[in-house]
């Protein structure tokens, strides 16, 4: 669904992409569901809300604790991902995809500053989160 390469992180761990048909998409890394352990429940953003980068935009409840979801960069809710109102597990099994948060629009001039790509985004969670 979304390509490979065209991820960028939050230092909260949450991603931003843009699939082969121009759409951006929004959701948590794999490195955060891994984390979080059995996702739960998900508390979705608001279509047609527009919120600021580290907005506030919603929260993911797993067995072990509850997370808040964070916009990475200035976006505008298109639509939700509702299947997640009855598979949140699909955070758990394919974050990068089919267990995304939100379908988003973001600004033509696309503001990546203080996210990291793949590669950074993986050199940030080696370097801070030691087993």
């Amino acid at each position: 669904m979304i390509k490979s390469g065209s991820f960028y992180f939050s230092k909260s761990h949450e991603w931003v992409g843009m699939d082969s048909n121009n759409k951006y998409h929004i959701g948590i890394s794999d490195f955060a569901q891994s984390e979080l352990g059995d996702v739960v429940y998900v508390s979705l953003p608001e279509a047609g809300k527009t919120y600021k980068k580290d907005d506030k935009i919603g929260e993911i409840e797993s067995v072990k604790s509850v997370s808040e979801i964070y916009a990475p960069v200035e976006l505008k809710v298109i639509s939700v991902n509702s299947k997640l109102n009855d598979t949140p597990e699909l955070i758990n099994q394919d974050p990068n995809g089919a267990g995304f948060i939100a379908e988003v629009e973001v600004s033509n001039d696309f503001d990546t500053e203080g996210l990291m790509d793949e590669s950074a985004y993986k050199t940030f969670i080696d370097s801070s989160h030691h087993e």
